[in-house]
């Protein structure tokens, strides 16, 4: 067996590690909102256009992935990411750090996040939802020690310079990383045990007219509108609660601690149980969750409702895409999630800004967290009641 796959993991996670840090955006909130004067649903927009871009440039991502290769798709995404941040720090006014975070830094996102995932799947299809999980663990848990260290860095000498040196140093990253992403070669033996059950390969066009599509994409969508809305205003939430900048920020640490185990857990579970019952169960424990959030009466208690959260919010993140390779087939994987990747990134454009807007409107989070948990609750109905399986397309690989 090929031992080089394990490298191809190793060098997803590092990339994912570095994409994930959007998560650390709300340590970004206060000192942007004192130093220029912004709102806050105007600074949480940068982060909603980021996350929106990434999900539309997943499908481009999966069209060069297929073009050009892994590496050099990679290698392009971690430009981007890097002149997204760098510019991002030079911000006057609302719009340059619209397109330079939001805009650059979503397309290079988009660009190096599906050939991690897409060379990981090749590699171990037999473990399609565990080996999704290891490797987007490194999404989510990025935030987990980077969102403390930036907190600490933009105390000591500001936010334009911990967004400069961030550019630099997840740039490099990711475009070293890249070189050691590749797909397997003609004749390579999946590992033992590797699911070999054929079913049908679904173009991008005959996916979307599947009613399995519209409901992943529907419930995807509502996933991330209620994890959004908390990882995107944890910190200040809990700022205007009483507690320190840097309390809040460790809340945000914990929620993406858990954010990066429930990839690996969800993507287990998923590969135990199906992807179905999986995510109906992390609809309903979240959408409690956030009915529980605005009531947190210390900070024990703020630490485990966050915790919950990222560990439901992690676990959306590994189960659809083994759950669109199940149902959609691999041969077009990389476009074929990138389709059904953009609910995810109008769920994150959503999330974010609803709560910025919320807040300016009423000086409260309590509306948004209500309303996101009822979401969630209503797209675990869904997934139990709609999301059945495509019959396989006859007459495909």
């Amino acid at each position: 067996m090929d031992k080089s796959r394990y490298m191809v993991i190793f060098a997803g996670v590092l990339i994912m590690l570095c994409l994930g840090v959007a998560y650390s955006w709300g340590v970004f909130l206060m000192p942007l909102e004192q130093d220029l004067g912004w709102g806050r649903a105007q600074i949480s927009l940068a982060v909603s256009i980021l996350l929106l871009v990434f999900s539309a440039f997943m499908s481009i991502g999966g069209i060069c992935e297929r073009k050009y290769g892994p590496r050099i798709t990679a290698t392009a995404g971690g430009l981007l990411v890097a002149l997204g941040w760098i510019g991002a720090s030079f911000s006057r006014t609302p719009q340059w750090l619209y397109m330079s975070y939001g805009v650059l830094g979503g397309m290079g996102t988009g660009l190096a996040y599906i050939p991690s995932v897409s060379c990981g799947i090749k590699w171990f299809p037999g473990k399609k939802g565990l080996i999704t999980g290891i490797i987007v663990f490194g999404f989510g848990f990025g935030a987990a020690f980077l969102s403390p260290v930036m907190s600490y860095f933009i105390g000591l000498s500001g936010w334009r310079a911990t967004m400069l040196w961030a550019g630099f140093i997840f740039g490099a990253l990711i475009i070293v990383s890249a070189r050691l992403l590749k797909t397997p070669e003609c004749g390579f033996e999946a590992p033992r045990g590797a699911s070999e059950a054929k079913k049908g390969e679904y173009t991008p066009v005959e996916m979307m007219r599947t009613a399995a599509f519209k409901t992943m994409f529907v419930t995807y969508f509502i996933s991330m509108v209620a994890g959004m809305m908390t990882i995107g205003h944890v910190v200040a939430f809990a700022q205007g609660q009483g507690f320190t900048a840097i309390q809040g920020a460790f809340a945000l640490t914990v929620l993406s601690i858990f954010n990066g185990l429930g990839r690996i857990l969800a993507g287990h579970f998923s590969d135990l149980w199906g992807g179905k019952k999986t995510l109906a169960f992390l609809f309903f424990i979240i959408g409690c969750s956030m009915f529980l959030f605005f009531h947190v009466a210390g900070i024990f208690l703020l630490y485990a409702v966050s915790a919950v959260i990222g560990l439901c919010f992690g676990g959306f993140l590994a189960v659809y895409p083994p759950l669109t390779s199940e149902y959609f087939g691999q041969k077009n994987f990389s476009v074929n999630y990138g389709l059904v990747f953009v609910g995810y990134g109008s769920g994150c454009f959503l999330g974010p800004l609803a709560g910025g807007v919320v807040y300016d409107l009423f000086n409260s989070y309590m509306i948004a967290f209500y309303s996101s948990g009822a979401l969630a609750l209503v797209g675990g109905i869904v997934v139990l009641c709609l999301l059945k399986e495509p019959a396989a397309v006859r007459g495909r690989a």
